[in-house]
């Protein structure tokens, strides 16, 4: 299926099974819990929470952590909503997209999980 029908399918939630890939440069949880785990709102969150799930808890605590200035408390809230989604298996990680590099055979450089570029110190 073309890209262009298969977003415009996905984002009406006209799918009983979906891929959807999410990253980027930042690795701050909130990142992909509100837009992605968060349910549907009128207020931006759940845009990409395509299999609808609906979970009142799990989003009181995006919210919770949403707001948190306290650094400690809001990665412990984190950590909360992050095995709450995982102990309910709202979603199955079926892929892990992997970027491929190369370089000169003279050149070293660690090839990180989240695709940050880690110089040999």
């Amino acid at each position: 299926m073309p890209r262009s029908q298969y977003f415009q399918k996905t984002q009406k939630l006209d799918t009983s099974f979906y891929m959807l890939g999410w990253g980027g440069a930042t690795t701050d949880a909130m990142f992909t819990l509100q837009p992605v785990l968060h349910s549907r709102n009128d207020k931006g969150d759940g845009d990409y929470n395509w299999g609808n799930v609906k979970d009142p808890a799990f989003d009181a605590l995006i919210d919770d952590a949403k707001g948190d200035i306290d650094e400690k408390r809001r990665m412990q809230t984190i950590i909360k909503a992050m095995q709450h989604h995982h102990d309910m298996v709202y979603h199955i990680p079926l892929h892990m997209q992997v970027i491929p590099w190369a370089s000169r055979a003279n050149v070293e450089a660690i090839h990180r999980a989240d695709n940050w570029l880690q110089a040999p110190g």
